[in-house]
């Protein structure tokens, strides 16, 4: 059986925070996806991956959780494109890319979270983005109709797609250009190398938390720049090391929510510019 009542979410976000989920279901197929949805329609519901860019909130969710399955974790190349899960983690992308002598992909081994919803969000580092490899993705529409979009149909932007909210990516295919295994690794080490000078690990965090806007600044110059960088609540707080990322450090979801809300009005107070979260906030008030 893959649903789940009442479950605790916390193991489901990097952050480590929130509540219980009334319910969870994770599908192994898109057979098992269709017939669920088909089932409940009436039901809303939240597919999340990895949970990497997310934050619980402390009273759980009323809403249905859909997490895909291990069946939607698999990498295979097909000639010469690679078709991989929705649910596998950019990292192993990467790592199979490598192993096939493929590059282009070494950006994904420093990006945390699945492949779904780093292509829903054009996900990208070290001047990469998911729009450089992506040929189609695949997925299950509102319909609830198997569904294969193209790339050129795929308007791909800073942190965003023009992919539909109740499209659920299942599979994405992406484009292969052929390189030398020893570059390929270099490059990994390279990018790897700059973000952990350059980013908190060994702590719990939710990844970047703002967007950068359209602005001269980023948006850890305007956290810093705002005083923002300094402030706590609760055991919430932006990290030293990079103040667009913040620690949970025994904290609760309320208090990164707060944190978040606060750093949002002290910016647009101070600079006239609105900040946009990269963290999803999900669950009820």
């Amino acid at each position: 059986n893959n649903l789940f009542l009442n479950h605790k979410l916390s193991g489901n976000s990097w952050f480590g925070l929130g509540g219980n989920a009334k319910k969870f279901f994770i599908p192994d197929t898109d057979e098992e996806l269709i017939n669920y949805l088909k089932n409940f329609r009436t039901e809303n519901f939240i597919t999340i991956g990895s949970g990497s860019n997310i934050l619980f909130r402390d009273k759980g969710c009323s809403n249905t959780i859909i997490k895909l399955g291990n069946n939607f974790r698999k990498i295979e190349i097909d000639k010469d494109l690679i078709h991989c899960g929705s649910g596998a983690l950019k990292s192993n992308v990467s790592k199979f890319a490598l192993d096939k002598e493929i590059e282009n992909m070494e950006f994904l081994s420093c990006i945390p979270g699945t492949m779904g919803g780093g292509v829903i969000m054009n996900a990208g580092c070290f001047g990469y983005e998911f729009k450089d490899i992506v040929k189609e993705v695949h997925g299950v529409d509102k319909d609830l109709n198997k569904s294969i979009i193209d790339c050129k149909n795929i308007v791909f932007q800073y942190r965003k797609t023009n992919l539909p909210n109740d499209f659920i990516v299942t599979n994405i295919v992406l484009k292969i250009t052929r390189g030398l295994k020893e570059n390929i690794k270099n490059k990994i080490d390279k990018f790897k190398r700059e973000k952990n000078e350059s980013q908190p690990s060994q702590i719990k965090t939710g990844g970047s938390t703002f967007k950068n806007p359209i602005s001269k600044y980023k948006a850890w110059e305007l956290i810093k720049k705002s005083g923002c960088d300094k402030v706590k609540f609760g055991n919430a707080k932006f990290s030293e090391r990079h103040c667009n990322f913040i620690e949970n450090r025994g904290s609760s979801g309320k208090d990164v929510e707060d944190l978040i809300n606060y750093t949002i009005d002290e910016v647009k107070k101070k600079f006239n510019i609105t900040l946009e979260p990269e963290i999803k906030i999900i669950g009820d008030k």
